[in-house]
């Protein structure tokens, strides 16, 4: 009884030794695993206790294959004390599951003593925090679209048969928009270029533009930035090859690259040894992609075939005059369809709408009926919904007038479902974007021929402080709302003396709601009693 009874005493004191590890470390070691599992068969086995920063399956680095060992490390110690609580010896797809604590790797005394003779300065330190936190995953201030300057000057002179020296002359009063502009071509050729790849060039977007959840990031495929224009897919493919790729994704204008990895722990190893290596003459940077980066949204492979959904950017100005889209009216994901023929039902309007939609959804089709004679008949009208708001806007460009049951269908859009939000700084599309992050340098005429481009401009404000210095923000209006969209979706990613210009929609001021509140605000100011002065 008495060895019993020290038994379970040692045991108790063991499993409280463990315990105070896992508070410590907030990691567990798992032992046992199947080799058939993977890092997302155990995040979705641990993740119930608490939020998991990392999942480490240890694979043999020749065969690729599951040792049967991994780490698990939680944001929270608390939830890995739990979950080694009550999953130690509970069986995970028909294996028993050994979970301990994780210890940290000893250091030989030789090293202890070289750490210690040789303090960490606080420079050195905050340098390795912030490479581990970029290395897992942390990358919230980064520009996804990143390009390095000198790699879009050889794209322009490349693109026009021009030299650097003409395109950058000293004596031209213009070299910073020329700059930003050609920029701006580049980013929207390599965004072409990457679609064409098969990239989810949406999902880039959004994380460039900081609106991308920054949890929902790919686990093997790393974006590798800052390259140069010299760069080829066969010295990508030497220097990531020891780590076990499955392809590179580089566009022809060489400013970034995709790498597809086997293995999520081949991605944390590259990211971790490849971070801020010299290739050329700088620094690599490498950012985690976006989890769907990957997803088909492919354009059309020439610009010669003309689809029903397709056509470059061109044509759909030229078509914007052709079919008379009215620039007041906010373009939405429902378009309200007229002259419909009374015997068209929604099933034969949405067979004809799928059988000319190459890209996006039809959400619903719902012809407006009203009674007559005891029975329900078409009002010659409805509405069509679609999933997003560029598949509305290429319906309404290339079916307008497309025959249904011998009548030419009228499309315009309604601003009654609107789903898709805009900007932070408005809740609608104005002609008015609000710029900010402008270099104090840039001029008023600069900041005109940076936006000329995209549409004729109503007006341009650039205010000063009471010292004479920019504010650093400006207004642009533009006569049209779809000028004001195309210069924002273009700009949006530019920079104009080094700095990454900000834009956002800003209010209109000329509008009717925001003329109602101005004056509805000066009747009640007006309508206010004033008190009298009592003299005293």
């Amino acid at each position: 009884m008495e060895v019993e009874e020290e038994d379970d005493g040692k045991m108790t004191q063991d499993s409280k030794a463990d315990s105070d590890d896992v508070l410590q470390t907030g990691r567990l070691f798992v032992r046992n695993l199947p080799y058939t599992a993977t890092e997302e068969d155990l995040m979705e086995h641990f993740s119930p206790f608490g939020e998991i920063s990392e999942v480490h399956l240890v694979l043999d680095r020749e065969t690729k294959r599951s040792k049967g060992v991994a780490y698990i490390l939680y944001q929270v110690p608390e939830h890995a004390a739990r979950a080694m609580e009550v999953l130690d010896n509970d069986f995970f797809q028909g294996r028993l599951l050994h979970v301990l604590p994780s210890k940290p790797r000893l250091t030989s005394d030789k090293q202890a003593d070289e750490t210690s003779n040789q303090p960490k300065t606080f420079k050195r330190k905050k340098e390795e925090q912030r490479k581990a936190s970029e290395a897992g995953g942390n990358t919230k201030a980064w520009n996804s679209l990143f390009m390095r300057q000198d790699t879009i000057l050889d794209n322009t002179v490349r693109m026009y048969g021009v030299s650097k020296s003409e395109l950058l002359d000293r004596e031209s009063d213009d070299p910073a928009v020329r700059l930003a502009l050609a920029e701006t071509k580049v980013i929207a050729e390599t965004k072409e270029s990457l679609a064409k790849a098969g990239v989810n060039v949406a999902s880039l977007e959004a994380f460039a533009a900081g609106k991308g959840d920054d949890k929902n990031r790919s686990k093997h495929i790393i974006l590798v930035k800052n390259l140069p224009f010299a760069s080829t897919e066969t010295e990508l493919a030497q220097m990531f090859g020891k780590f076990g790729i499955e392809k590179i994704i580089l566009p022809p204008t060489k400013t970034m690259a995709l790498v597809v990895f086997l293995e999520p722990a081949d991605a944390r190893s590259a990211i971790k040894k490849m971070a801020y290596k010299r290739y050329k003459d700088a620094p690599l940077y490498l950012e985690w992609a976006p989890a769907d980066i990957l997803e088909r949204k492919t354009l059309p492979e020439n610009n010669e075939e003309k689809s029903v959904a397709g056509g470059n950017d061109v044509r759909r100005i030229n078509l914007e005059q052709e079919v008379n889209i009215d620039p007041d009216v906010t373009e939405s994901n429902v378009l309200h369809v007229t002259n419909l023929s009374f015997k068209t039902t929604d099933e034969s309007l949405k067979t004809h709408l799928e059988a000319l939609v190459k890209r996006g959804k039809i959400l619903s089709v719902k012809i407006i009926k009203h009674e007559k004679k005891g029975k329900d008949v078409s009002s010659g009208y409805g509405f069509l919904e679609f999933d997003s708001v560029e598949t509305a806007t290429s319906v309404f460009r290339d079916l307008q007038g497309t025959s249904v049951d011998g009548h030419a269908l009228k499309l315009r859009f309604t601003e009654h479902k609107r789903r898709d939000t805009v900007a932070k700084g408005s809740d609608k599309i104005t002609t008015k974007l609000h710029v900010k992050n402008v270099p104090f340098e840039a001029t008023e005429k600069e900041l005109r021929q940076l936006f000329t481009p995209f549409g004729q401009l109503k007006g341009l404000r650039y205010p000063k402080r009471n010292f004479g210095q920019h504010a650093g923000y400006a207004f642009v209006d533009f006569m049209t709302k779809q000028e004001a969209s195309n210069a924002m979706k273009a700009l949006s990613s530019t920079h104009l003396y080094g700095r990454h210009l900000v834009i956002e929609y800003a209010k209109d001021d000329n509008s009717m709601e925001e003329k109602r509140r101005r004056s509805a605000a000066k009747y009640q100011e007006n309508d206010t009693p004033k008190r009298r002065k009592t003299a005293e």
